[in-house]
């Protein structure tokens, strides 16, 4: 259902009616209804820019948790492989 509301009167006191052509009009001052746009151009724009900004720290925290989740080689195995690498 579409929303409406009046450019001149309290968002607080909205009364809507509806004519017998079908336009809605305000019930205080008599006004046609402006139609409310669900998504409004500045809310894409500032959607876009946050994630501009939160992404790089998802990114982050997600190698943080994979380089966790990787399994790390025992020190004898790290001794071994710098003995290995000072006889060649």
């Amino acid at each position: 259902m579409a929303r409406y509301h009046c450019p001149y009167c309290s968002p607080r006191y909205q009364i809507q009616r509806q004519r017998s052509d079908g336009v809605m009009i305000c019930g205080q001052c008599g006004d046609p209804l402006v139609k409310i746009t669900a998504i409004k151009p500045t809310q894409i724009f500032a959607l876009i820019a946050a994630s501009a900004f939160i992404a790089p720290l998802l990114i982050t925290i997600l190698a943080f948790i994979q380089d966790l989740n990787k399994p790390q080689p025992s020190r004898n195995m790290q001794a071994i492989t710098i003995v290995f690498k000072e006889l060649a």
